[in-house]
C-alpha cells in the first residue's frame, strides 16, 4: 500500500484539496522579497530607501507572515501581523488594504470597509483589485462599498474591471444551468460549479449544485459535504451546517486546518457541537503520521505505531465511527499487521465507510499475505463497487505477489480501459 493508497484514501483525499472550497484567488499583495529599482514602484508602494534595510526588515517579515497566514485561512492572524507591518510603516497602503481583506473573509463588513477606507486614504489605488479582488466580494453587496469606491478619483477605470466579476458571475451561472439542462449525473462538474457560486457568495445555487455533487459522488463526496457546510453557515442555517459539517468529517474530510480557520465557519463555532467536530476532524487525520519513507520506499513502521494506538483506543470508545476503523486498518497495515488490518477495513466496510477503497486494501493485505485467491476476489470486490485501480495497480508494491498470475493482467486491462473513458 504505497503513497497512492493515499489517493485510495485519498482521490478523495487529494481531491479534497482540489475541490474543497479552496481559498479564494490569492490577491493578497506578496511580499516584496526583492529590491525594486531605485524609483521604482511595487505594488503600489514605493521600495524603502537602502538606508534603511534594518527598519524594513522588522516590517517586511510582519508582512511576508501576514502573507503567509492569508494564503493558508488564517485570515484574523493575518491581520494582526499586517497590523505590525502598518505600526511599522512598511508598504502601509497594501497592508492595510489586505487587513480589509482579512476582515472582508471574515464576514466582519463594519471593519472591512474602516480599513479599506483607511487603504484609499493612504494612497492604495490599485483599480483592478478594487474592482475584481474575490475578497472583497462578501461586502460588494453593502451600499457603503459602493459608495466607498465610487469617490476615488479613478472611479471611471472600474467599470473596466467590475466587468471581470459579473463575468464570473455569469459563467458559473450558465454552467450551472447547462448540468441542469443535460441532466448531468457528473458529480465532480457539479462539485466544481458548486464551488464557483460559493466563492461568488451565490449561495442558492451553490447548496443546489453541491447537493447534486453529493448525490452522484457517493464517497468521494467529503469535499462537496465540507462545501455545503460552508454554505448553510453563511445562509445562517446553524443546523444544516453542522449536520453536513459532521457528514464531511465522519466520510473522511482530512483537512483539520480549514475546519478550525475557515471564516464561512464562522456561523457554527459558537455551537457546542462545533469543538466535538473540530477536535473529532483533528483526530481522525491520518496526515498528522505522514513522514519521510525508508530507504526500501515505505513509510517506516515506527512511524505508525502510534496511530495504531490512537485508533485502537479510539475504536473502543466509538466502535461504530467507520473512519477510526479505516484509520486502524490503514495503520495496521502500515506496521505489516495485515491479519489485523483486513478486520479493521472489513468493519469500516460494514460500517459504509469507503466500502470501494476499503476493499482495495483488504485486497492489498491478501497479497503481503499472499494469499493470493483472496486477494483477486477482493480486488473484483473493489471493481465492482466503484473503485478505480488507475496507476495503482502498477504501481503499488503491495500487489507484487500479485503481477506473475494471468488474472493480475485482466485488472490491469480494466484501469487501462477506465484511464481511456476519462480522456
Amino acid at each position: 500500500m504505497n503513497i497512492k493508497k493515499l489517493i485510495v484514501f485519498g482521490t478523495a483525499f487529494l481531491f479534497s484539496f482540489i475541490l474543497a472550497k479552496a481559498a479564494p484567488s490569492w490577491t493578497v499583495l506578496e511580499p516584496d522579497w526583492t529590491s525594486a529599482p531605485e524609483g521604482q514602484q511595487s505594488n503600489q508602494v514605493k521600495t524603502q530607501d537602502k538606508t534603511k534595510v534594518k527598519e524594513d526588515l522588522d516590517g517586511g517579515e510582519w508582512f511576508g507572515r501576514a502573507y503567509q497566514l492569508h494564503q493558508s485561512d488564517r485570515y484574523a492572524e493575518a491581520i494582526e501581523a499586517f497590523k505590525h507591518a502598518v505600526d511599522l510603516g512598511y508598504r502601509k497602503p497594501t497592508s492595510m488594504y489586505n487587513i480589509a481583506c482579512g476582515y472582508s473573509l471574515l464576514n466582519d463588513k463594519e471593519n472591512a470597509l474602516v480599513w479599506l477606507q483607511r487603504a484609499l486614504d493612504g494612497g492604495f489605488d490599485d483599480a483592478e483589485l478594487l474592482a475584481d479582488d474575490s475578497d472583497l466580494d462578501p461586502i460588494r453587496s453593502d451600499d457603503r462599498f459602493r459608495k466607498l469606491i465610487s469617490s476615488v478619483p479613478y472611479a471611471d477605470k472600474l467599470d473596466k474591471y467590475s466587468n471581470k466579476r459579473r463575468d464570473r458571475v455569469e459563467q458559473a451561472e450558465s454552467e450551472f444551468a447547462r448540468l441542469e439542462r443535460i441532466g448531468s449525473k457528473d458529480g465532480d462538474e457539479w462539485s466544481r460549479v458548486g464551488v464557483q457560486l460559493l466563492l461568488l457568495r451565490e449561495l442558492h445555487h451553490s447548496i443546489v449544485a453541491l447537493h447534486r455533487a453529493v448525490g452522484h459522488l457517493d464517497y468521494k463526496g467529503r469535499s462537496a459535504r465540507y462545501n455545503l457546510a460552508c454554505a448553510y453557515s453563511l445562509i445562517g442555517d446553524r443546523e444544516a451546517g453542522i449536520d453536513w459539517l459532521t457528514q464531511a468529517v465522519s466520510s473522511g474530510f482530512d483537512d483539520p486546518d480549514k475546519v478550525r480557520y475557515d471564516p464561512d465557519l464562522n456561523n457554527l463555532r459558537g455551537d457546542p457541537r462545533f469543538a466535538r467536530i473540530q477536535k473529532s476532524s483533528e483526530v481522525l487525520s491520518l496526515s498528522q503520521f505522514y513522514g519521510d519513507f525508508s530507504d526500501n520506499g515505505r513509510y517506516p513502521k515506527s512511524q505508525w505505531f502510534p496511530a495504531v494506538e490512537l485508533y485502537q483506543s479510539l475504536v473502543k470508545t466509538e466502535p461504530n465511527n467507520g473512519r477510526a476503523w479505516f484509520n486502524l486498518g490503514f495503520s495496521l497495515h502500515y506496521t505489516a499487521q495485515h491479519d489485523k488490518a483486513i478486520e479493521a477495513f472489513t468493519r469500516a466496510r460494514e460500517l459504509g465507510f469507503n466500502a470501494p477503497v476499503s476493499a482495495y486494501n483488504i485486497a492489498c493485505a491478501y497479497a503481503m499475505l499472499k494469499q493470493r485467491d483472496q486477494s483477486f476476489v477482493w480486488l473484483r470486490k473493489a471493481v465492482d463497487e466503484g473503485y478505480n485501480p488507475g496507476g495503482n495497480l502498477t504501481g503499488d508494491r503491495d500487489l507484487d505477489n500479485l503481477r506473475s498470475d494471468p488474472r493480475f493482467q485482466q485488472f490491469v486491462s480494466i484501469a487501462r480501459r477506465k484511464k481511456d473513458e476519462e480522456k
